[in-house]
């Protein structure tokens, strides 16, 4: 993890494509804000078994509160349910039940792991059927947007972070 390091104060992504297919089944990529992050349950690196950790691209989401990952990441990362923090939310495809808990987030940039914090996120009861998962993890405001000074630049299809103080 780099802690101190001049990496740290700026990060500069490229959009990346997911792709689509159009209304004539022809596969178009659509350029999106994802990053390269790693979530594990607890911040010290230590035993997988019991700190296992999950990395993949996320979208980064101004529009999102907090993270939200789907259920099979959530059972990777051996999360724990507690009943207390079930709700109803509400999404792109309807109402469904959701747990809320923290993970550790880092952002994987240049080869190197850049702890951010640990983060609210939540996860839903069951992931829905056909659905592609990893289109489904948001990277929320709260917890990230607090330390970085976030610019997305739609013309260049670039995302710029700039570490506050």
């Amino acid at each position: 993890m780099l802690r101190g390091s001049r990496n740290t104060n700026k990060l500069h992504f490229k959009y990346k494509s997911d792709l689509f297919k159009n209304d004539n089944g022809n596969v178009i990529p659509v350029k999106r804000p994802r990053i390269e992050v790693v979530f594990r349950k607890f911040s010290e690196h230590t035993n997988p078994e019991t700190n296992p950790e999950f990395r993949t691209l996320a979208l980064v989401d101004s529009g999102a509160d907090i993270c939200f990952i789907p259920r099979s990441i959530a059972n990777i990362l051996k999360l724990d349910i507690d009943e207390a923090t079930k709700k109803e939310s509400i999404g792109a495809g309807g109402k469904f039940t959701t747990y809320k808990t923290k993970v550790f987030l880092e952002i994987f940039y240049k080869g190197e792991r850049i702890g951010v914090d640990t983060v609210d996120v939540v996860f839903p009861e069951k992931d829905p059927p056909n659905v592609e998962i990893k289109r489904n993890i948001l990277i929320g405001r709260k917890g990230l947007f607090d330390k970085y000074q976030i610019t997305f630049n739609e013309k260049q299809k670039t995302l710029d972070f700039k570490k506050t103080t």
